[in-house]
């Protein structure tokens, strides 16, 4: 059950095994810019959120996301983070180390995505180019052996209808859009097929409670289902809580897997300016 229950993880950024390399992009960068925020404040560069994954009274490890860089290529504008998912030392037969890499416009739709897959006797290189102008991913797969021994590169090619989501970009276009009222379905590329994921947003205002402070938070709620069944049993309905704000951030999220739902909180950020609100009904 706490296996199953680490699909959390996944649920969380909507886990897509496809993603490209660090240096994929450098090709036509024409500048770097650091410490800066796109044009409605949302995103920062040099944000760091850490999330605690807990499924019932058990702790099942950490979240961590950060926005690293900031790209201006052409005349688009591309964001880069990163996100580390760590599972708790304490788990028997677990040991979940996973680091995923996304480049995005500010509009938030992907333009790559990679995953590192670690342990102690390997790592699995997954990565993805999203080539817009035919509709399709370009995907590669490799597994590096702590032997020195590599395993065949495999190649793949998915057609998709247009732009696309991946895992972690899907992360920041949740938050992008939490304050908006629409239903959609996002394309979403789950391992090597075109998915959807369901959102449901209201600009609902409420109060939100973690561990971390002692007041309640006003946030947007919102749901939504993954149409899919993903890594670790991760499928169906979700919930999210954002911070009520300029920078929309993740409060709280509550998500379906297989055997029950796994509840992820707010425990450290660093922000500059940045605080959560403290819910009034007055207010309201």
């Amino acid at each position: 059950m706490i296996f199953t229950a680490l699909s959390a993880f996944n649920i969380f950024v909507l886990l897509a095994f496809a993603g490209v390399s660090d240096d994929s992009f450098r090709a036509g960068v024409v500048a770097s810019v650091a410490q800066v925020q796109a044009a409605d404040g949302m995103l920062m560069v040099g944000e760091e959120l850490e999330y605690k994954v807990s499924y019932s009274f058990f702790d099942l490890g950490t979240i961590r996301f950060q926005v690293t860089d900031r790209l201006v290529r052409g005349n688009r504008v591309v964001y880069k983070a990163t996100c580390t998912m760590k599972s708790n030392p304490w788990i028997p037969f677990v040991d979940l180390h996973i680091r995923f890499l996304s480049e995005f416009d500010e509009s938030v739709f992907s333009y790559a995505w990679s995953s590192l897959d670690s342990s102690k006797e390997k790592l699995a290189v997954r990565k993805l180019i999203f080539d817009e102008a035919n509709r399709r991913i370009l995907r590669e797969d490799r597994t590096l052996f702590s032997t020195g021994a590599r395993s065949t590169r495999t190649l793949d090619t998915i057609p998709v209808t247009g732009r696309y989501q991946d895992g972690l970009s899907l992360f920041y276009y949740a938050r992008r859009y939490v304050r908006q009222e629409k239903q959609e379905n996002i394309s979403t590329v789950i391992e090597k097929k075109e998915e959807s994921t369901f959102f449901n947003l209201m600009n609902k205002v409420v109060p939100a409670e973690i561990d971390a402070l002692d007041y309640p938070v006003e946030t947007v709620y919102f749901d939504g289902e993954a149409k899919f069944v993903g890594v670790f049993g991760m499928t169906g309905g979700f919930q999210g809580w954002f911070s009520n704000d300029v920078a929309r951030i993740p409060i709280l999220a509550r998500l379906n897997v297989i055997l029950g739902s796994v509840k992820i909180q707010l425990v450290r950020w660093n922000r500059p300016g940045w605080k959560p609100l403290k819910f009034s009904e007055v207010r309201r």
